[in-house]
């Protein structure tokens, strides 16, 4: 049994944050998650964050550890954790989400996000680009994506002759376009849409008027959300960022499925084959779905050999941060 080492403890400012979760297992750490009042949801936050600030000094101050993992956005937990290390002799890593350096949402910080991250004795980030942004701050940086996955075993629905099924990883995000999506749905008529997604943050009209191949699944946890994709036949996901990794899209990956993705630069660096690149409109994405039917076995060997180099990847540098943890 692997036991958790005193020295490390990750901090996420949310009730749940699976990058952050993944990372602190793979670093057998202490997880922590800090979080008061109603999730994402801004107007809460001159009330919560005092709260989130004491609460992360008590637990880190009776954990005394070596180093803190901690996770941006938001900002803010950064700069706490900062602050205990700075009377406390504590390091600490702070794993930067990518979104959180260009979003409307937290764009404004930025300034804030480079004078902390210029006190972390590490910064982990997603991308090479941002890496070099870090740097370039005079801060040391690694690039992580998400670790590979290591997929449950789930219910596998027996293979039969059915319409074509498209899993569309949603949360219902600024940044994920859904009205296009319902564009392809009208289109491709036998084809059912998967859309996953906390329903109480979509309209209820917008639910309504949807063709009837779209499917709403709600919030799907855990081995839900894994056998959605187990028992689809691609998985289809969109941002309108231009530097966002999707995490549904190497859910996808993980599976060896296609995947269908926006085209965008981030996202062609990464998924460099197995995967097909949609416009935000319903033509282009039914087309895509047409291509990925036609083409299925092909994308899907592509896919694992895509996984599989990523995860050569991800572990060789992911050791330099073992490395510096266990000093």
């Amino acid at each position: 049994m692997n036991h958790v080492k005193e020295n490390i403890v990750a901090v996420v400012w949310a009730p749940e944050e699976a990058r952050t979760e993944m990372f602190a297992r793979r670093l057998n750490a202490q997880m922590h998650h800090v979080h008061f009042l109603k999730y994402k949801r801004p107007f809460y936050a001159p009330f919560k964050y005092p709260l989130q600030w004491l609460q992360t000094w008590l637990l880190l101050s009776k954990a005394r550890p070596a180093y803190v993992y901690v996770t941006n956005p938001p900002v803010f937990a950064g700069l706490c954790v900062y602050f205990f290390c700075l009377f406390s002799g504590t390091k600490f890593i702070m794993d930067t989400h990518s979104p959180a350096l260009f979003s409307r949402k937290w764009g404004w910080s930025l300034f804030l996000q480079r004078w902390v991250a210029t006190k972390a004795t590490l910064n982990v980030t997603d991308q090479i680009r941002f890496k070099r942004m870090f740097e370039s701050w005079g801060s040391k940086a690694i690039v992580l994506e998400r670790p590979p996955k290591v997929v449950p075993i789930v219910d596998i629905l027996p293979a039969q002759e059915s319409a074509t099924k498209v899993a569309v990883v949603n949360t219902f995000a600024e940044d994920e376009p859904l009205e296009c999506i319902l564009d392809a749905a009208k289109l491709l008529p036998t084809v059912e849409f998967y859309i996953t997604g906390d329903l109480k943050r979509v309209s209820q009209e917008t639910v309504s008027n949807a063709p009837a191949n779209c499917k709403w699944t709600d919030y799907l946890h855990g081995e839900q959300y894994w056998a959605l994709l187990h028992n689809c036949d691609m998985v289809l996901a969109l941002t309108t960022f231009p530097y966002s990794l999707l995490g549904g899209a190497q859910d996808g990956m993980a599976l060896g499925k296609p995947v269908l993705v926006s085209d965008q630069p981030a996202l062609r660096e990464y998924f460099y084959q197995g995967t097909l690149f949609v416009g935000h409109a319903g033509p282009s994405i039914a087309e895509a779905v047409k291509i990925a039917q036609k083409n299925k076995a092909r994308l899907s060997q592509e896919m694992y050999v895509l996984r599989d180099e990523h995860a050569a990847q991800w572990n060789s540098t992911f050791r330099e941060l073992e490395a510096l943890v266990q000093c």
